[in-house]
This record gives structure tokens, C-alpha cells and sequence, in this order.
């Protein structure tokens, strides 16, 4: 019996201490995008939200998600990121799936994923532990970007020449 549990121990896998967050707000996709739904992977309810299909009573009869989010802790590594957003101008709905099993750094202990919309076009970002000099602007679509050394994951992929 000891030994089974040893094993079992041994070959849980890890969940490092990361983040999930986005901020609408701060990266200005909010209000011109509502959001609608969002999933970090599908391992951790706390990192997916829905309005079409409420997993949780808070979200049930809204017409949008809030525009700011953040989950902090040891989670799951997500092997992928959907996001589904009304642009509001146009009514028009726009959905992305991205694949973050070979975009993420093989060790996202301490590190942040994030996400910001311009118009049909979802962004993700991965923010490092490096402290980025804060006197200068940010150099993504994140105002994250400003206080960390971070990495465009999706559209392009500026990590696949760091792994």
C-alpha cells in the first residue's frame, strides 16, 4: 500500500505557480470587444468562463464576461487558450483556438499568460520573472509588457528561438 502511494506521488504531475490573467482595461480592448468566453486549457475551472454556456451561477443571463481576470497559483499548464469576443461595433462574433502545447516555455514556474483582442485578431503573451526597465513603454499590446521581459506566444511565436 505504501509503495502504491509513493508511485502515485511520483508520477502526479507537477503544476507550477503561474498566472492567467488579461486586462481589457489596461490593454484598451475593452469596451470596443466584450468578451465571451475563455479557456485556459480545460484541467482548472478557474481559468474558463462562459456566457453562452454558464459553468457557474454568477455568469448565467450576462451578456458578456468582465474584461479583467486574473488566477494566480499552482495550476495546470494549459494545452490550449480559447477565446471567444463580440466586436462591438459590428455585432460581428469572432472565436480563436490556440495550441500552446509547443509555444510555451517547457517550465512556466513564476510565469504569467496572457491575452489581448484588436479586432478579428487575438494576441497571446508570456511574461517572464525578468524585470523590464518600467521608465520605458511597454513593448507589446500588454501593458504588462512594461515591468516584464514578455514574449509573443501567438500570432508569431518569439519563443520558439528562446526554448
Amino acid at each position: 500500500m505504501i509503495l502504491a502511494l509513493a508511485t502515485a506521488c511520483a508520477t502526479k504531475v507537477a503544476e507550477p505557480w503561474h498566472d492567467f490573467t488579461f486586462d481589457g482595461w489596461s490593454d484598451k480592448w475593452y469596451p470596443a470587444h466584450e468578451l465571451l468566453e475563455y479557456s485556459y486549457g480545460d484541467q482548472y475551472r478557474m481559468v474558463r468562463a462562459s456566457v453562452i454556456k454558464p459553468e457557474h451561477p454568477i455568469n448565467e443571463g450576462k451578456k458578456m464576461l468582465p474584461p479583467t481576470e486574473g488566477v494566480s497559483g499552482p495550476m495546470p499548464v494549459g494545452e490550449f487558450l480559447f477565446v471567444k469576443w463580440r466586436i462591438k461595433a459590428t455585432g460581428e462574433l469572432v472565436e480563436d483556438r490556440v495550441d500552446l502545447r509547443q509555444r510555451l516555455p517547457k517550465d512556466m514556474n513564476d510565469h504569467g499568460l496572457t491575452f489581448v483582442i484588436e479586432g478579428k485578431q487575438l494576441y497571446v503573451y508570456v511574461i517572464t520573472t525578468k524585470v523590464r526597465n518600467s521608465d520605458l513603454p511597454p513593448n507589446k499590446k500588454t501593458s504588462l509588457s512594461r515591468y516584464r521581459e514578455t514574449f509573443e506566444v501567438y500570432p508569431t511565436n518569439e519563443l520558439s528561438k528562446k526554448i
